[in-house]
């Protein structure tokens, strides 16, 4: 078993929310137990019409099916609420489709415990690597926000603000908490945290390959997406002018 840098009396939430991404969900769960047994994974089956539950029997975690696709937002929400009612002293979100190399998850905790951020974002370095149409959406439209959101913040949001493989401790959830998330939360979350003088860090990594499937990011959900993201800016450069 893995060295872990937190002690076994604190707790860690790994939440990994899922819609259809099946196949690699028992062996990353059973990678999360394999890094520290005291680790509590929490699945949040995001209303999928595949057999979620039939796929986790015999795995060690806590499972939550909505009763429809609500989005990561609300995912995140929840798995908010479990880890601070449940006293847990940090959080990690491990993405389902096996891209998020679990073994950094100890790094991310590192900065946590050393007292050196609230919020650790692993940062793709890997990221723009790729090819055909839905990579270039994608590339597009993280290229606008990432630019946005430097703007926004003056450079202090990490390098990579759609990352969804990250970790936070209570201090971070509490304050995130207090706020609607959107169905891709990612900028959003990070461009509070600066806004609210939460240390965020980051850490790089290696983003592997899907393991099955495709993204389910199409131009209808770019649009979207940069749609969504542009009232949030919007709505938080008024309330900054109204301070």
């Amino acid at each position: 078993m893995a060295s872990d840098p937190l002690a076994a009396k604190d707790k860690v939430l790994v939440f990994v929310p899922t819609l259809n991404d099946v196949e690699h969900l028992a062996t990353i769960i059973d990678e999360i137990n394999e890094l520290n047994g005291a680790f509590t994974v929490l699945v949040l089956d995001d209303g999928s019409t595949a057999p979620v539950k039939s796929i986790l029997k015999g795995s060690h975690c806590l499972h939550f099916r909505l009763p429809a696709n609500f989005g990561l937002g609300v995912c995140t929400h929840i798995a908010f609420d479990h880890a601070l009612r449940g006293n847990y002293r940090a959080i990690v979100r491990v993405d389902s489709d096996g891209q998020h190399p679990v073994e950094m998850i100890p790094a991310l905790l590192a900065k946590l415990t050393a007292g050196e951020a609230d919020v650790v974002v692993a940062s793709r370095s890997n990221r723009n690597q790729g090819s055909g149409w839905r990579f270039a959406i994608a590339r597009i439209v993280r290229g606008y926000i990432s630019a946005t959101a430097r703007l926004l913040t003056k450079g202090v949001v990490p390098s990579d603000v759609n990352s969804g493989f990250f970790a936070a401790n209570p201090r971070a959830m509490a304050v995130l908490n207090t706020y609607s998330l959107e169905r891709f939360p990612e900028p959003q979350m990070y461009i509070l945290a600066c806004r609210h003088s939460l240390r965020v860090a980051e850490v790089p990594v290696d983003q592997m390959a899907r393991k099955h499937g495709a993204s389910t990011i199409t131009f209808g959900h770019a649009l979207r997406i940069v749609y969504r993201f542009n009232i949030f800016v919007l709505s938080e450069l008024l309330q900054w002018h109204r301070t």
